[in-house]
């Protein structure tokens, strides 16, 4: 495990600096519309993409090996570092930290560290962990085609991909999860299979009942599906449901059904004829004469890690909860991730989910859970490439156009946090000593915006990550 951990830790020779525009200030958190009790002038936005910057060379103690021999930084300086951030006027007393070492667990800061309170985003490191450490990091989501011929009636089963191409699917040739199995494969290999025997217009349907739902999760506040942050997660899309290429697109009602009319116009173009889709289950005397497979479930926490993506997120939970026999819902995904975290040693007393995303704000996580989870994930043979999943400082996802130019540029991997009045942060940062530390801070109960809060937690990860502080 301690290879692939080292492997992990290595980290790119760029990062990225400098964006563009209002999208930029969106990733940072620093334009209005956050949720809120008033109305606020424009649309909130709590979960976040990043986008395309420019490279500058990192700095050179960002590039270095990981090893159980580097020194162990004095607890009470770690501890000290923590309690300012609580004691800062930009954070304040709902403000709790964890700091870990990330390979043996020994804790170098504790403030209120097993006390629960709104996570937001970072529940889906959560999300990612209880999946791949029950599932593997090589299982994939299965969608299928069924033919009856007696009915002559072709079936579209969902397995739990959204990330479907609406032709050929990259496999893996594009190195996203996004695209990884397309429509247009599915169409190809289903005339492929029934050859010249089929003449005539055949119905189409489409099935997604193995995920009884709801598909929109009813903690979700409804803004959320308004303004394309979240699709209905039902088993079955097309690029997430996007209606465009725009990250924060609109996405259909019925992201199946939608799939459904993106096969059948591939099917059309193979030269078969079929009907308008309509929802229905697959006939039991029908076969399987087509199915393709996404990518593997490590590759789908990257991008949901990456991309902080509240679907896929979401849907990760219901394929967990499908494929360890529990009931397709919030509720059944819910105890899957749970059940997941448990089975590596992660902590799980007092952690209460009710989404996979971190949209809920009954969710309940403590600093500590999220530190013990990196660190049980990092342990166990399942999770052990988590590193790879989380986003780099200073390169990917929402942390991409922070910590440039600092000690913290390519030597930490973290996933941020944004709610009204919930900024959060939570991953692994080496110091200059070389030593690997998993760190949460959570707060809660905030003032308006995330600009003050945000920044007193990365003058924390600043300082951890040019820490020498031997103990």
């Amino acid at each position: 495990m301690r290879g692939k951990v080292l492997a992990g830790i290595l980290v790119p020779a760029v990062v990225i600096v400098g964006a563009g525009g209002y999208a930029w200030a969106d990733a940072q958190d620093i334009v209005p519309g956050w949720i809120t009790a008033a109305p606020v002038p424009v649309a909130p936005a709590p979960f976040l993409t990043a986008v395309p910057v420019e490279p500058s060379p990192a700095p050179a103690s960002a590039v270095s090996l990981v090893t159980a021999d580097a020194p162990v930084p004095s607890a009470s300086v770690v501890q000290s570092l923590a309690a300012e951030v609580r004691a800062d006027e930009r954070t304040g007393e709902s403000t709790n930290v964890s700091v870990v070492d990330a390979l043996t667990g020994e804790v170098y800061a504790d403030v209120d560290a097993a006390e629960v309170q709104v996570p937001a985003s970072t529940t889906k490191v959560l999300t990612a962990v209880g999946a791949v450490a029950d599932l593997g990091p090589d299982h994939r989501m299965t969608t299928a085609v069924t033919w009856d011929p007696s009915g002559r009636v072709l079936t579209l089963v969902a397995g739990g991909d959204m990330l479907l191409a609406a032709d050929a699917g990259h496999g893996g040739a594009g190195e996203d999860a996004n695209g990884w199995a397309g429509m247009g494969d599915l169409a190809r290999d289903v005339v492929e299979t029934l050859g010249d025997g089929v003449s005539g217009e055949v119905e189409l349907r489409v099935d997604d009942s193995a995920f009884a739902g709801p598909a929109v999760n009813p903690d979700w506040p409804q803004y959320a599906l308004d303004l394309g942050y979240v699709a209905p997660a039902s088993g079955l899309a097309v690029n997430i449901a996007r209606m465009t290429d725009e990250h924060y697109a609109q996405r259909f009602d019925d992201p199946s059904l939608a799939a459904g009319d993106v096969l059948a116009s591939r099917l059309s173009e193979a030269g078969l004829s079929v009907g308008e889709p309509e929802r229905g289950v697959s006939p039991a005397s029908a076969v399987e004469v087509a199915a393709v497979q996404g990518a593997p479930l490590s590759e789908v926490a990257y991008l949901l890690l990456r991309d902080s993506d509240n679907t896929i997120a979401e849907i990760v939970g219901r394929v967990h909860a499908l494929e360890t026999g529990r009931a397709t819902t919030p509720t059944g995904a819910a105890a899957a991730t749970i059940a997941g975290l448990a089975s590596i040693g992660a902590p799980v007393d007092g952690l209460v989910l009710n989404d996979g995303a971190g949209f809920s704000e009954d969710n309940r996580i403590a600093p500590a859970h999220l530190t013990g989870a990196i660190v049980a994930g990092l342990a166990a043979e399942p999770t052990e490439d988590l590193l790879d999943w989380l986003p780099v400082g200073g390169l990917e996802g929402t942390v991409a156009s922070r910590y440039a130019d600092t000690d913290a540029a390519g030597a930490l991997r973290a996933k941020t946090g944004s709610l009204t009045g919930v900024t959060a942060l939570a991953g692994t940062v080496q110091t200059a000593d070389g030593r690997l530390l998993a760190f949460a801070v959570l707060a809660d109960g905030m003032p308006y915006g995330q600009e003050r809060p945000r920044a007193a937690m990365d003058e924390l990860v600043l300082a951890l990550a040019g820490c020498g502080c031997e103990g």
